[in-house]
């Protein structure tokens, strides 16, 4: 891919090199070159089957790469394990909720900011040891709009509520690169409309990449867009020339031909 004279290398922050995963002979991913940039709301799409998951996976380490190389602001970080990547500010979120059900909203984002600011070898040390963590609390329930739900048992949340709640917790953990798996997956269209404002008001001053398959979601709020089919990178760009090159219509929409068959 050549060089964008307006991004400068120093810009890219996360980038992948020849990424390739086999499972028992099956290339799930093959040849993947990635670069995201500082700032940017980085997109993986395609169809189901495409392998966005199986990048996702890659790139945040839950999968260990068959070949191929992981740079994050310079570092390789290949063989790192995730809580690593996560110390180097590199968090992610998950397709299934995660949250604590019998904690309170504020709880599980106490919880949240517990788990990033002691060691992993004593990982509950009481909230004296913590520290007043009120005003951060306050802060990010601000942030994803839930101060009304504080004091509510998370597991009665509402769906869309429980994916904000989600969003908090990955902030609590102050990434620099943010992560978000399907972040709309299950939601209606009022909670998608509010997720993607959120989405939009957290990438303020951090890295966002997500892998996303909701289209209009991600025309309104993705700098940048990589196109994956069968485990490969087919277009890159931003969505007015990926959504008009013809081997993504195709894979999202059929050739011509069998386009007019179903008319």
């Amino acid at each position: 891919m050549a060089a964008d004279p307006h991004h400068p290398e120093t810009e890219v922050v996360l980038r992948a090199r020849g990424l390739r995963k086999d499972f028992r002979g099956y290339s799930a991913v093959s040849d993947v070159n990635l670069d995201v940039r500082r700032g940017d709301i980085h997109a993986l799409i395609g169809p189901n089957g495409a392998g966005k998951t199986t990048v996702f996976n890659l790139l945040t380490k839950f999968l260990a790469p068959t070949a191929g190389q992981i740079l994050l602001d310079g570092v390789d970080v290949t063989r790192e394990r995730p809580a690593a990547l996560a110390r180097r500010g590199l968090v992610r979120s998950f397709q299934i909720s995660a949250v604590f059900s019998h904690l309170t909203v504020s709880q599980n984002i106490i919880v949240a900011l517990q788990r990033s600011c002691v060691s992993p070898v004593a990982f509950w040390r009481g909230r004296r040891q913590l520290g007043d963590v009120t005003g951060r609390v306050e802060e990010l329930l601000q942030q994803v709009d839930l101060v009304r739900f504080a004091k509510h048992r998370a597991g009665d949340l509402a769906y869309g509520r429980k994916r904000a709640l989600e969003l908090a917790t990955t902030l609590a953990a102050e990434p620099k690169i943010m992560l978000l798996d399907e972040p709309t997956q299950g939601l209606g269209h009022e909670d998608i409309d509010r997720i993607t404002a959120l989405i939009k008001q957290s990438a303020i001053g951090r890295t966002v990449v997500m892998v996303e398959h909701n289209m209009k979601m991600v025309a309104s709020i993705a700098d940048r867009i990589s196109v994956l089919r069968r485990g490969s990178i087919i277009a890159e760009g931003v969505y007015e020339d990926v959504s008009r090159d013809p081997e993504v219509i195709e894979s999202y929409l059929g050739s011509k031909s069998r386009r007019e068959r179903k008319r």
